[in-house]
């Protein structure tokens, strides 16, 4: 008997029966509506609870087989499934050390990314200073806010075989970052084997290939 796949975002847990679910939380924003809704969830259903995610993520656990399509429906808008989630630090709507906006930068990048078909799965962070809160240089695709704009960075990865990205071009404002790492994508869109990460794909072929690829 063929099983029915899972919805996106949503996860078998250790435990037989049980599910998590990943509600949308862009940039780490929550909303006093959105808040509520999770709170409203989590009680009627008796879930054991909400876990915060390292990658700014919410994550509903112990949810049972037989109430998993029912608690989606319940979550609405706030249950979607984000393709290519993007992390962002308060940037200069908040930290005294941000050089750029990146809430603002943030939210430009999760639209365009959420346009595209990537050969893998690519995480992003937007940092708005050279700290690098966002863990920006271990992201596929990283930016750095600076003084006289964006630093682009390409290919980082953060898991087993960490891998520190490229920078690809610097001092740029939000529409040539884009550009830039629309272009880089691009690239690895056309040349990447299918569930190969941006860390790898680098490895493989070179950054001077997705360099080229931007000019």
């Amino acid at each position: 008997m063929k099983t029915e796949p899972l919805p996106e975002g949503v996860l078998a847990q250790r435990q037989e029966g049980l599910y998590s679910i990943t509600p949308r939380v862009a940039l780490g924003r929550i909303t006093l509506e959105q808040l509520n809704i999770i709170n409203s969830v989590v009680q009627e259903f008796g879930l054991s609870g909400v876990r915060v995610t390292a990658g700014q993520r919410l994550k509903l656990q112990g949810v049972p087989a037989d109430r998993l399509h029912e608690v989606i429906r319940r979550l609405g808008p706030v249950g979607e499934f984000c393709k290519y989630y993007v992390q962002a630090c308060p940037g200069t709507t908040a930290c005294r050390l941000a050089m750029q906006d990146s809430m603002a930068m943030g939210t430009k990048l999760e639209e365009f990314l959420n346009t595209l078909s990537l050969p893998a799965k690519v995480k992003a962070g937007v940092s708005g200073c050279s700290m690098c809160c966002s863990e920006s240089f271990v992201r596929d695709i990283g930016l750095v806010g600076k003084k006289h704009g964006w630093t682009v960075v390409f290919g980082g990865n953060a898991g087993k075989r960490v891998r520190i990205g490229d920078e690809l071009a610097e001092n740029l404002d939000e529409d040539e970052a884009l550009r830039v790492i629309g272009a880089a994508l691009a690239c690895y869109e056309r040349e990447a084997k299918q569930r190969e990460r941006t860390a790898r794909f680098v490895e493989r072929v070179g950054i001077e290939m997705v360099r080229s690829s931007i000019k």
